[in-house]
């Protein structure tokens, strides 16, 4: 099995943090949340990233940009190799981020768009759960290059305006994890139930991959979120190790071809 080096020889790994977020619980699982995964996470606040500064239909200024890029370079400082967020609704500065800074950015749990599309085959649905369905769209998928081709086979479904997760976020309530699981399994059967084609779930918002496993049980379906992005952006920036090969001698033989290779 390959394996990180030991977790204090890791370099780390950056995470931009909205200035709305620093009172929120985080539990393991969550992508602020250092036991969400074996490498270590360094965070650096973003100046005037409220809640309704970043989830927004409109494009950033380049002025709301540079506050995003000056954290990038603040990390950078110290040392983190590349650069998470904390908001799926970042998508729509990945392209002009990742442009702007020397080291690797990856926004959104959205990127894996593409990736799951291809998976899943043509045929099917993408099914997106996000914090706000009325403001996720076209400047998001823009942000991350997606054209209209994909954007058709992508269904979106929002928490209910009043609901758990809202109403934790905009109103400050209780973190209450049952509450919250039961929210996002309804809101993912309602998805799935309205639109049987979908073929995998991808969570938008960085507070729903502690229910990732909830929802995959729900409803059967692969389901993608922030961490699976996360994982899979550090491993090509930090390379794992693999066991020693036992068999060394082995494969110094000359190997032995089969008749129908030599045709």
């Amino acid at each position: 099995m390959s394996t990180y080096p030991p977790r204090e020889e890791l370099p780390p790994l950056g995470a931009l943090c909205l200035d709305y977020t620093d009172d929120i619980h985080r539990p393991p699982g969550d992508p602020l949340n250092e036991l969400s995964y074996q490498f270590p996470v360094i965070h650096e606040m973003v100046k005037d990233a409220t809640v309704w500064n970043v989830v927004r239909k409109d494009e950033y200024s380049d002025e709301t940009l540079q506050n995003y890029i000056d954290a990038c370079n603040r990390l950078q400082q110290r040392g983190a190799v590349g650069v998470i967020t904390s908001c799926g609704f970042l998508a729509q500065v990945q392209n002009r981020l990742a442009a702007a800074v020397e080291i690797p950015v990856a926004t959104s749990s959205l990127i894996q768009l593409p990736f799951v599309s291809m998976v899943i085959g043509p045929s099917k649905l993408i099914g997106v759960l996000t914090f706000d369905a009325e403001v996720l769209g076209k400047a998001h998928f823009k942000g991350l290059g997606i054209g209209e081709e994909l954007q058709s086979r992508i269904v979106v479904k929002g928490c209910p305006v009043g609901g758990v997760l809202r109403g934790m976020i905009i109103e400050g309530d209780p973190y209450i994890h049952d509450d919250l699981e039961k929210e996002m399994v309804s809101i993912a059967k309602e998805l799935v139930g309205d639109n049987p084609s979908i073929g995998a779930i991808v969570l938008e918002c960085t507070q729903m991959p502690p229910f990732a496993r909830a929802v995959q049980k729900a409803t059967g379906l692969p389901v993608y979120d922030a961490i699976t992005m996360i994982d899979w952006f550090y491993s090509g920036l930090v390379t794992r190790i693999v066991p020693e090969d036992g068999r060394k001698e082995e494969g110094l033989r000359r190997r032995r071809r089969s008749a129908k290779e030599l045709k």
